[in-house]
């Protein structure tokens, strides 16, 4: 009896392996009839639904094996090539795939800045995202920026307190009239304001003198 059942086990499992159909081949490039590594290959059944998906070895060849492939594509795709799609009813394997150089069209990405970026003690405010069409200045810029505020002469503070130091590109070129600055620059022409939190102006003290005030940097 057991016997009979391994025979019988022997011909479900010989029926399965006959059953499966191997879609084999190689992708080359048309031009050069060179060999394509990574190219993707994908089949799709009849509902347009992945089946199977390999990507071509360094020979440019690739090897899938389906119970069927009766209403399905063959997909095949690579960047700089042109898309191919073929029809497996009435193909015998293995097959040879040519592409042909062309342009991948890529999804538009819009990439957006962060409004506020913090790193340490300096955080930094991204202009473009504050700015308003009105706009005529970067302090019209600042006022909308929180935790920090413009008076009409265009002082600063920032969190209730007067700022220490106004840079312009990591130079104190003003010294404390940098209410000029504030009403006279436009914003147009700043990417980031900075503000370093607890600055110390004085480089001898840092590290040894702490300061509860911010300085801010166009």
């Amino acid at each position: 009896m057991s016997r009979f059942i391994t025979y019988l086990l022997c011909l479900f499992v010989t029926a399965i392996a006959v059953a499966q159909v191997n879609v084999s081949g190689t992708v080359v490039d048309k031009d050069s009839n060179e060999p394509l590594t990574g190219a993707s290959v994908i089949v799709k059944g009849a509902d347009g639904k992945i089946k199977k998906y390999a990507t071509s070895k360094g020979d440019g060849g690739f090897a899938m094996s389906l119970p069927s492939v009766a209403g399905c594509r063959l997909e095949v795709s690579m960047m700089s090539f042109a898309k191919q799609s073929i029809p497996l009813d009435s193909v015998s394997f293995p097959i040879t795939v040519q592409l042909e150089p062309g342009t991948t069209l890529l999804k538009e990405v819009t990439v957006k800045a962060d409004r506020i970026h913090e790193q340490g003690d300096t955080i930094t405010y991204n202009v473009g995202s504050f700015a308003q069409q009105q706009d005529r200045s970067i302090g019209d810029v600042l006022k909308r920026m929180p935790g920090i505020n413009v008076e009409q002469s265009g002082k600063i503070q920032y969190q209730g307190e007067d700022i220490n130091k106004f840079y312009i590109e990591g130079s104190d070129l003003l010294g404390g009239k940098y209410g000029i600055a504030t009403n006279g620059i436009s914003h147009e022409d700043v990417g980031a304001v900075e503000v370093m939190e607890n600055h110390q102006p004085m480089q001898v003290l840092s590290g040894i003198s702490f300061s509860d005030k911010a300085a801010i940097n166009l």
